[in-house]
């Protein structure tokens, strides 16, 4: 005779009925992986690094308003940081000069351009959240391009500014940055490589740009090594 989570064997022997129980676990189980596989579907593929300091160097974060032209807030994987430089050689052209007009054209009816970084001798800005695609490479959204996958990275060139302290900041926030996504310095990319244009003009016409790879590739090591 059956009983509620019991059954009576041959000898009248009363035996527990575990399939309720196997049963309870195995719903658990199965909503445990959902919830797991709904999470791993739903987070960016990687954060924002959330810079405010590189050693003594200012980040201001001064994000391009959601919605606008210039930001489609695409998220994607980092795979690249793609060096540029502005070539705007005005003086007073520094990096709180650009991050005013990349805001100012932000919904540009045409020429729309936007990147992540802007570099100069005292200071950087931040543009966009570092897992979300740009405008700054010139190969549209190509697929494993330097606008879906790589953080754009402007140098500045002013005529009053130290262009040479401007690459030593550029190559710090790389090698912060090729750290904390997990790159490494074959990760480097220049404008160049994706649309053609001599960009970053100046290190590429002085053979330049192996030694700022180089110079990168130190700091990178030595900031690994101090983790």
């Amino acid at each position: 005779m059956k009983i509620a989570g019991f059954y009576s064997g041959k000898k009248g022997k009363k035996r527990p009925n575990r399939r309720p129980l196997l049963l309870a676990v195995l719903l658990l189980a199965s909503f445990a992986a959902g919830m797991l596989t709904h999470r791993a579907i739903s987070r960016p593929p990687q954060p924002d690094a959330g810079l405010s300091y590189i050693e003594d160097i200012p980040v201001y974060t001064d994000f391009l308003p959601e919605g606008s032209r210039a930001r489609p807030g695409e998220k994607r994987e980092i795979k690249y940081l793609v060096i540029h430089e502005t070539d705007n050689f005005s003086a007073g052209a520094t990096a709180a000069a650009h991050n005013s007009f990349i805001h100012q054209n932000a919904d540009a009816q045409e020429n729309i351009v936007s990147w992540h970084y802007t570099v100069d001798d005292h200071e950087i800005y931040h543009h966009l959240p570092d897992d979300e695609t740009a405008y700054h490479a010139g190969d549209q959204m190509k697929r494993n391009g330097g606008n879906k996958n790589g953080v754009g990275i402007e140098m500045c060139v002013n005529e009053d500014g130290n262009y040479e302290q401007t690459l030593i900041n550029t190559e710090k926030l790389c090698a912060r940055l090729l750290l904390e996504y997990g790159l490494g310095p074959k990760a480097l990319r220049k404008h160049e490589d994706f649309s053609g244009k001599v960009c970053p003009a100046r290190l590429i016409e002085d053979g330049r740009w192996e030694e700022f790879c180089t110079a990168v590739e130190q700091r990178y090591e030595e900031l690994k090594a101090a983790r």
